[in-house]
């Protein structure tokens, strides 16, 4: 019977509301098979020729447009005979029959199609209780006179059966309710679980559009190759700085200039991965794939030079100068550390050579320097002074660098 039941044809989310109906449909046959014995004995032949010619057929047809997909056609054939049927069951046998007590079980399956849209469904549903009503008033006595014990025996166990089948259904929402539950509350701690991991690795200095970003990739934290634009922050005469204010100036000052950096960071798509007391180090296009990485690590910088002119004329700040390196290429990206202590960390030639730029600062007087890797991956080129190609050290090849202006 159960490969009788299983269909190939039915898809993932149709499931469940299938393999419910489909057991429907078969007791829905064998049931009104039994009806025509019960409406013989009782001598309702129209019920028995309805139930040969209609019921039982409607039934089976329903079982085999669901087995084959058609779960909104088998759906309604079923849902109609079983209106018909309990109208013309109490039109022969009276109210007192019970037959009416299915349109209270044919009420509740107004909403068990989850294929039914809103307004069809309050319209059967209005259709059932005009028919309860219209029931009410014009069969009181029915066409054929059943004895007392008999109306009493069909009144009982019609509404036994409808009982059933609604403590049934209450069932069935409320079992499907609670596991829908605890598929979120799992679904909520593998969030948390997964915000924790982001959080420990980058702390705040990550945004939250690539916090959800990593969360619903269910990012995986192993070391990969990653093309990527690396930023070097350097803040110029820190140190001198450091010595001669008092520890409550330094902290304040580190607060908003940092704080300032760290979300320019954030608005252009980077992450922050260190800092370094009188610097930071981003990273652009990494944990998150991004294709505009250099575009997005130029503009930070412009950003962040600006800014920080900003600060010192409003008197934030005292006025200083910064130093950005910036260079593209493939590095290393990835989770180091052990189960105590875990940091996100870039490693490769490129990273070294953006460092390296950053340092090239002081020599030439600049602000913001990125090398010719960084300047061919702009799609939109900014207006720079071209230094030259410039040996660094622990660089076998020379670097093309460029002063953005």
């Amino acid at each position: 019977m159960r490969k009788l039941i299983e269909s190939p044809y039915v898809k993932e989310e149709n499931h469940r509301f299938y393999i419910i109906t489909q057991w429907a449909y078969v007791i829905g046959f064998f049931g009104h098979a039994a009806g025509i014995i019960q409406f013989k004995e009782l001598g309702i032949s129209e019920m028995v020729y309805f139930n040969i010619f209609y019921s039982v057929p409607c039934f089976a047809a329903a079982f085999f447009l669901n087995r084959s997909g058609r779960h909104n056609a088998a759906f309604t054939l079923a849902f109609l005979e079983l209106l018909f049927h309990q109208v013309l069951s109490t039109y022969f046998m009276s109210w007192e029959a019970g037959a009416h007590f299915w349109l209270i079980y044919l009420a509740a399956l107004c909403f068990f199609n989850p294929s039914w849209k809103t307004p069809l469904q309050y319209g059967l549903l209005a259709i059932i209780l005009l028919s309860y009503v219209y029931m009410y008033f014009s069969f009181q006595e029915g066409i054929y006179l059943i004895n007392e014990r008999g109306l009493s025996t069909l009144n009982i166990t019609n509404a036994l059966i409808t009982l059933t089948i609604i403590s049934l259904l209450v069932n069935y929402y409320s079992r499907a309710t609670r596991k829908a539950e605890n598929k979120l509350k799992d679904e909520k701690a593998m969030t948390s679980s997964m915000l924790d991991k982001v959080g420990a690795l980058f702390g705040q200095q990550v945004s939250e559009e690539i916090a959800q970003e990593l969360i619903s990739s269910e990012f995986e934290f192993e070391s990969k190759q990653l093309e990527v634009s690396v930023m070097f922050l350097d803040i110029r005469d820190f140190t001198r700085f450091a010595d001669t204010n008092e520890p409550n100036e330094v902290a304040g000052f580190q607060n908003a200039v940092f704080s300032e950096l760290i979300q320019i960071v954030k608005e252009n798509k980077g992450v922050v991965l260190q800092i370094l007391g009188d610097g930071i180090m981003a990273v652009f296009g990494a944990p998150v794939i991004n294709e505009d990485h250099a575009e997005n690590a130029v503009n930070a910088g412009k950003k962040m030079v600006d800014r920080i002119q900003e600060l010192g004329r409003e008197g934030v700040i005292p006025p200083i100068r910064v130093g950005i390196g910036i260079n593209s290429g493939k590095v290393i990206a990835g989770n180091l550390g052990n189960e105590s202590r875990r940091f996100y960390s870039l490693t490769g030639k490129n990273v070294i050579i953006a460092a390296r730029i950053e340092q090239l600062n002081k020599i030439y007087g600049s602000q913001m320097l990125i090398s010719g890797m960084t300047y061919d991956e702009l799609k939109l080129k900014p207006e720079v002074e071209e230094i030259g190609m410039i040996e660094l050290r622990g660089i076998v090849d020379k670097v093309r660098i460029f002063n953005v202006l």
